[in-house]
């Protein structure tokens, strides 16, 4: 299909999908794709395809008119059901695309760079992303660009705060003896097996020492599976809270919202800080698909702290991160 013929579709949709049914970080990147929708064609609905436990990310948006989740009404039925006129597939899979496909959806938006891209595809993007020669929101926003050829720089779309989970949270920092406007930062050791990590250890010591620099509180974050993740950071940072397993994602949003400052590796905790506006510090790896340059945080109130980035095997080893590095990174944000 020629980009004027898509184009055209696109003025004229009443339905426009984005399918991300993967995880939490994809989703905050992908957001800004559905504001630029909105922005360019507000009269058309701008719908997520997404998984339930994403449901906090994207509810309650004005540039989201509706969301429909896969683990509750199966790919192929959901969109015989809702007539879009386009999708778009930031993540392609073959099982959604032939579900889009069979569907008939009239324009089909997704990578060129798929076997099957020829066969289920109506408009192909010729981005190899695992170059990293843009940010993951850069990339998704690119989508769009290379069909209405207008150049539309990505704006992150922060979460809406749950006002029950608001009040919960309060109570919890509460109990801790953290008060209303008492400033603390949030450690989260882990990343859900998505990424290379740094030590627990060095981010408890991390902690420690910024928290007596700058007289804050330390919170400690993760989920059920890295319970252990928490208690070693734990064992190197007195006083710590360790609320990991504890928080809910609507609770987990209120409490990075209320924090002065968010130390994680590459995971969906740190882009949804980001988004709200939160200091950033980000520990990655530098091998293009895996780096900050493709996956870090899309803020300016951010620091990212990576090994030495030299053509040997340690440029993705997370053991050669410089504590002086990340110590200087807190400072400054905190500062």
């Amino acid at each position: 299909m020629h980009r004027l013929q898509a184009l055209d579709i696109l003025q004229s949709a009443q339905r426009i999908g984005i399918v991300r049914t993967d995880r939490l970080g994809d989703m905050i990147l992908t957001l800004p794709l559905a504001d630029a929708l909105k922005q360019r064609f507000p009269a058309a609905s701008v719908e997520m395809i997404a998984r339930r436990y994403a449901a906090p990310c994207i509810e309650n948006l004005r540039c989201v008119d509706a969301i429909h989740f896969t683990d509750e009404q199966p790919v192929d039925s959901l969109l015989r059901a809702h007539r879009f006129d386009a999708l778009f597939f930031p993540r392609i899979t073959l099982a959604e695309c032939r579900a889009a496909w069979s569907a008939g959806v009239p324009l089909r938006i997704g990578s060129a760079f798929r076997w099957y891209s020829p066969l289920l595809l109506s408009y192909r993007i010729r981005d190899h992303r695992k170059t990293a020669a843009y940010h993951e929101a850069e990339y998704n926003v690119r989508m769009l660009s290379a069909i209405t050829g207008e150049h539309m720089p990505p704006r992150l779309v922060a979460p809406a705060l749950d006002p029950a989970s608001v009040q919960s949270v309060n109570r919890i920092l509460s109990d801790y003896g953290i008060a209303r406007g008492e400033r603390f930062i949030v450690i989260h050791p882990g990343s859900g097996g998505s990424a290379k990590d740094w030590q627990p250890e060095n981010m408890g010591i991390a902690a420690s020492t910024v928290a007596r620099r700058h007289g804050v509180r330390v919170v400690l974050t993760g989920i059920e599976s890295e319970r252990d993740l928490c208690l070693r950071a734990a064992e190197h940072c007195d006083g710590a809270v360790n609320l990991c397993g504890r928080l809910t994602l609507r609770q987990m949003i209120v409490l990075l919202e209320r924090s002065a400052l968010l130390v994680a590796n590459s995971t969906g905790t740190l882009h949804i800080a980001a988004a709200l506006g939160t200091p950033v510090v980000g520990l990655y790896p530098n091998s293009p698909a895996i780096s900050a340059h493709r996956w870090g945080p899309y803020s300016f109130a951010a620091r990212v702290v990576s090994p030495p980035d030299q053509p040997t095997a340690t440029r993705d080893d997370m053991t050669y991160i410089s504590m002086d590095d990340v110590l200087r990174a807190m400072d400054e944000l905190l500062a």
